[in-house]
C-alpha cells in the first residue's frame, strides 16, 4: 500500500503595524531641511502625534516648535493617517535618533546631518 503525502497548509498573516515610517533613516546637510512621513492606522486618528528626540526625550507636537535660533520643527497631520515632520535649518548637533510617536506607540528614525562640504562631495 502506497502512502500518499499529506500536505499541511500554513497560513501566514502579517498585520500592518499601527504606526510606521516611510524611511527609518534620513540625512541632510547643515543648514538644509529633511522631512519624515509617519503613518498610523485609523484607530489612532485622534491620538496625540509627536516627533521626539531619543537622547533627551524632548517632543514636538502638531504645529511649529523652535529647537534653537537656527532650526525648527514643524509637524503637520493631514488627517488621512499620515503626519509629516519637517526639520529646517539643520545643525550638526541635530544628528541622532528620533521617533514618531502616536499615542503610546513609537517608531525609531535615525537622522544624520552632514557638514555642508561633506554633503556636496557625497552627492557628486
Amino acid at each position: 500500500m502506497a502512502c500518499s503525502p499529506i500536505l499541511f497548509g500554513v497560513l501566514l498573516y502579517t498585520a500592518a503595524p499601527d504606526v510606521s515610517v516611510v524611511s527609518s533613516s534620513v540625512s541632510g546637510h547643515e543648514g538644509g531641511d529633511i522631512s519624515v512621513q509617519c503613518l498610523y492606522s485609523s484607530g489612532y486618528k485622534n491620538k496625540p502625534k509627536q516627533w521626539c528626540r531619543f537622547e533627551d526625550q524632548s517632543c514636538y507636537t502638531v504645529g511649529r516648535t523652535n529647537t534653537s535660533q537656527n532650526s525648527s520643527v514643524q509637524i503637520r497631520d493631514d488627517g488621512t493617517r499620515n503626519f509629516t515632520v519637517l526639520m529646517t535649518g539643520l545643525r550638526l548637533t541635530d544628528s541622532g535618533w528620533y521617533f514618531c510617536s502616536v499615542g503610546d506607540l513609537q517608531v525609531p528614525v535615525q537622522l544624520h546631518v552632514w557638514r555642508d562640504n561633506e554633503y556636496k562631495s557625497k552627492s557628486i
